[in-house]
């Protein structure tokens, strides 16, 4: 055989091999990459077996809604129940139309216990508009009662980004049974209020528990209660602030079981206290006392206006020096 014969023999040869080491992964039903794919870890079973995007679900029990939920992600392991759920909204259905509507960063669903989780940077707007804010919240279905136990800070009613009662608590319970959500332990609060032709008054409330309503817009207030407003400072088991179904704007704080009163000229005990916010008006009733600048007031019921340079005594017990301050009715 020739020299030339040999070197084409041998070129032939290795453009064979090239051409059979390309078509092989051909052959045999494999592309090129799947050698590669092949390495990569496939779940096991306690890794994603279920993905959905784009999640709605709806609990209800007979024709009424208990729950209706959505979620961008959702990831249901294959072994198991529970869905672990990314940028959730939950919209929870309590009694008489009112709807708390739930947002977070994730959840954990275990529709089969109708058990739900919700965390990171949670928000709860009540459909009358409360708005509370926390880390977390669960939701108890026997009892239907969504629970924060951790630090909340709320918002509401929506009288206007900068009259609203701004609070904080140690931790949250709404009751969807009866649409009250209470605040516990640790409570402070603070209110700007506005009386019309007056100059805004601040009003800070210290106390153990506070309870608000997803319909009627009542804010409760219980366990040593201290109100301070300005000079005033008013102290007692319980206060209720009441609001104009309207406007949202605060008409009247009402402390009761037995309230104590400090402002820089008088000093005041009574059952119960009144204050009408739009009047600049306080009544004490409950076998009331008021001393002001070293005079004493008993009676019935003791009103102060404007602010307590006019005072009305009714079934006046004692006199006061100065007389002008004072309109007796019986």
């Amino acid at each position: 055989m020739s020299k030339r014969n040999t070197i084409i023999l041998a070129l032939l040869f290795v453009i064979f091999v090239v051409e059979l080491i390309i078509l092989a992964p051909d052959e045999l039903g494999l592309s090129p990459s799947e050698p590669e794919e092949a390495a990569v870890p496939r779940p096991d079973g306690n890794e994603a077996g279920q993905v959905m995007n784009g999640l709605h679900l709806v609990e209800a029990k007979g024709e009424k809604k208990e729950w209706e939920l959505w979620a961008d992600r959702a990831v249901r392991p294959k072994e198991g129940e529970q869905w672990t759920i990314e940028r959730v909204k939950v919209r929870f259905f309590g009694k008489d139309g009112v709807t708390f509507t739930v947002t977070g960063k994730t959840g954990h669903v275990t529709p089969e216990q109708n058990a739900m989780r919700i965390e990171g940077d949670v928000e709860t707007r009540s459909s009358n508009g409360y708005i509370f804010r926390t880390q977390s919240a669960f939701y108890d279905s026997a009892n239907r009662k969504l629970i924060s136990p951790n630090e909340v800070e709320m918002t509401g009613p929506p009288e206007s980004a900068d009259r609203n009662i701004n609070l904080t608590g140690a931790d949250m319970v709404a009751d969807l049974a009866s649409n009250d959500i209470a605040v516990n332990r640790s409570v402070r609060a603070k209110k700007r209020v506005m009386a019309a032709g007056k100059a805004d008054r601040h009003a800070t409330i210290q106390s153990q528990r506070a309870i608000f309503n997803g319909k009627t817009n009542l804010a409760q207030f219980f366990g040593n209660v201290i109100i301070d407003m300005d000079t005033m400072q008013i102290s007692g088991p319980t206060a209720k602030f009441a609001f104009d179904p309207k406007s949202d704007a605060l008409q009247s704080i009402q402390v009761g079981g037995g309230v104590r009163v400090t402002d820089t000229d008088k000093f005041a005990t009574s059952g119960t206290v009144s204050l009408d916010v739009q009047e600049d008006k306080v009544v004490f009733s409950g076998s009331p006392r008021v001393v002001q600048n070293g005079d004493e007031l008993v009676g019935d019921k003791i009103t102060l206006l404007d602010g307590g340079r006019r005072v009305q005594v009714s079934n006046a017990k004692a006199q006061i020096i100065d007389t002008k301050q004072m309109e007796k009715s019986n």
